[in-house]
């Protein structure tokens, strides 16, 4: 395998062909962003619990965040670019299926989790193009907006179900992921020892972090399809908040946020040493 960020002859490769070059790229890059937006978004929780100031937030607010800092708008550009470049590889993981999920049970589930995935970063990518563009946040970006949009009185509530199972689903299997470290294959070959302690680390505390985020996340919109009341859809930053309720001092809110930054360092590293 080479050492650089190109593929010669993997997995991807023999998916999608000559394609498969740009498709890598754009990976890596969505890689990147996509943990650069999880750190924030821990950052900010985390700093909230410590008692610092702020407040918890989701992608959204996160990234909303940073339209004030300086080259704001720069910044949400390069965002924007590297959660839509995220968003393609979660459909070709999906669709193309590189990784050999396979047509089984467990093998749709998982594509399925995969495409779901999709829907959201292609959802915040525009999001945040919207923002780049207007100064502010389009009205549709909440779950509960996107939930009040498409729950009609059987298809639409059919949707939001089928969502929230997939979303739990993807839950259950990010648990396993972190408890398991089941990841460690997708790793390159000969990767030095440190960096592979590390990676392993983060990732398994992200991952079991992100699977509790992911089972609250896909409850409330499986709740929003049984009553028909959107006001119950909820993203990362509703499930942070719920967790910040259930004991007092907010430290089980602090490790979930250090959850949350450990997974964004494990995509950010991937971005270098994963084998595509």
């Amino acid at each position: 395998m080479e050492d650089h960020g190109t593929i010669a002859g993997t997995q991807l490769e023999r998916a999608t062909g000559d394609f498969a070059p740009v498709i890598d790229r754009f990976a890596r890059f969505g890689f990147a962003v996509k943990g650069i937006v999880t750190i924030l978004i821990g950052a900010l929780s985390l700093r909230y619990a410590l008692g610092w100031g702020g407040s918890v937030e989701g992608p959204h607010g996160a990234i909303e965040a940073l339209l004030a800092e300086p080259f704001g708008e720069l910044i949400l550009a390069v965002l924007a670019a590297g959660l839509a470049a995220y968003a393609l590889w979660m459909f070709v993981e999906a669709v193309v299926d590189p990784e050999k999920k396979g047509t089984g049970v467990r093998g749709i589930a998982e594509r399925g989790a995969f495409f779901v995935t999709g829907i959201g970063y292609a959802l915040l990518a525009r999001a945040t193009l919207s923002l780049l563009l207007a100064n502010e946040l389009s009205s549709d970006m909440g779950l509960e907006d996107l939930a009040a949009s498409v729950l009609t009185p059987v298809m639409g509530r059919m949707a939001v179900g089928l969502a929230g199972t997939m979303v739990m689903v993807a839950g259950l299997l990010q648990l396993r992921l972190g408890l398991s470290a089941g990841f460690r294959h997708i790793l390159r070959p000969a990767l030095p020892k440190v960096w592979h302690v590390a990676i392993v680390a983060t990732g398994a505390f992200g991952y079991a972090t992100l699977g509790l985020l992911s089972l609250m996340v896909g409850y409330s919109l499986i709740q929003v399809a049984i009553r028909y009341t959107p006001s119950e859809a909820g993203g990362w930053d509703e499930a942070l908040w719920l967790l910040a309720g259930l004991v007092e001092g907010y430290w089980l809110l602090a490790v979930a946020s250090a959850g949350l930054i450990c997974y964004g360092l494990y995509f950010v590293l991937l971005m270098r040493y994963r084998s595509l």
